[in-house]
């Protein structure tokens, strides 16, 4: 017998503690530290004792199901980590169709956060990267243009705190012209915060090195 995570919860060891994330609620969480350690040890793939009350209440609560199988929960894989952003080249000059694709990209993503909430909108971005081939030649600067309207856009748009809806935005003007980005979110403690960004390779999109590096993946799509 195993456990597996629930559809939906991801996590990742920040420091000495385990981070979740539940994308259909929408937030980050920790366990107590008993139960914490108890789902250390399954992660680890220990046995739990029948009678282990931690165990039994992230069944209860959905955290985690039972598996015929001998498996255990998984955290976040490792990323390549960025070496470099596309932010520190010289962009070309952005065209006007290029700013308003940007703007209404944005637009229509703040709208479907709000509307179908954060699990519903990253399963359909998900679901449209999956169906790009894994492999194909890209016309040289594509990335560099698409990036040239979100940052013309952005003078236009507000962008505080909306690295969640940039990210997401970015990555579906992406995926339209047949990119397949890694749309990223992260965790850090100390105190807590979380961030979200896009990556195509070891390449930033839409964030600088300096940001990102600090923060540990929770999540990648």
């Amino acid at each position: 017998m195993g456990f597996t995570l629930r559809n939906g919860i991801s996590f990742c060891h920040v420091g000495d503690r385990i981070i979740f994330l539940d994308i259909e609620a929408d937030r980050y969480f920790c366990l107590s530290p008993d139960a914490e350690y108890s789902f250390r040890a399954l992660a680890d793939g220990a046995t739990p004792p029948p009678d282990d009350a931690h165990v039994q209440g992230l069944l209860a609560r959905g955290l985690l199901t039972a598996s015929v199988a001998p498996e255990a929960p998984a955290a976040c894989p490792p990323i390549v980590m960025p070496r470099t952003s596309i932010l520190d080249l010289d962009l070309p000059r952005p065209a006007f169709a290029g700013t308003t694709s940007a703007l209404c990209c944005l637009a229509a993503t703040r709208v479907r956060l709000k509307m179908a909430g954060l699990g519903r909108t990253l399963s359909w971005l998900s679901t449209r990267k999956s169906r790009l081939p894994t492999s194909r030649a890209l016309p040289e600067g594509q990335v560099e243009r698409i990036m040239a309207g979100f940052v013309s856009a952005a003078h236009l748009a507000s962008q505080i705190d909306l690295c969640l809806a940039n990210s997401i935005a970015v990555a579906s003007r992406m995926i339209a012209k047949g990119i397949r980005p890694d749309v990223v979110l992260g965790v850090q403690l100390g105190p807590f915060s979380a961030h979200c960004w896009v990556q195509h390779g070891d390449r930033l999109v839409n964030d600088r090195v300096d940001m990102v590096r600090t923060f540990t993946p929770i999540l990648v799509l």
